[in-house]
């Protein structure tokens, strides 16, 4: 099973000027993903993610994000397995 960083990111907090543009017109941005200093919080977040703003010299926090498995396929547990099911 894999896992991957989940969260919520709050855009609004983006100011428009820190908006680039890639050579294909896309907007974008550059952000920062870093692990928290202490580990997981109360809430399971592990890593928070900000930009820097250069002209401002500040960073701008954005949101946070917490590890969760996925994948696996429908594999059934171990005890699944076993054929002492009451029916």
């Amino acid at each position: 099973m894999a896992t991957k960083l989940t969260g919520l990111i709050n855009l609004t907090k983006i100011p428009k000027r820190l908006i680039g543009e890639t050579k294909k017109g896309d907007k974008c941005i550059f952000i920062d993903i870093v692990p928290n200093k202490n580990g997981e919080d109360e809430y399971g977040n592990t890593h928070s993610v900000s930009i820097y703003d250069k002209e401002n010299r500040e960073t701008i926090y954005l949101g946070n994000l917490k590890t969760k498995e996925f994948g696996g396929g429908n594999s059934a547990p171990q005890d699944a397995e076993k054929d002492d099911l009451p029916f």
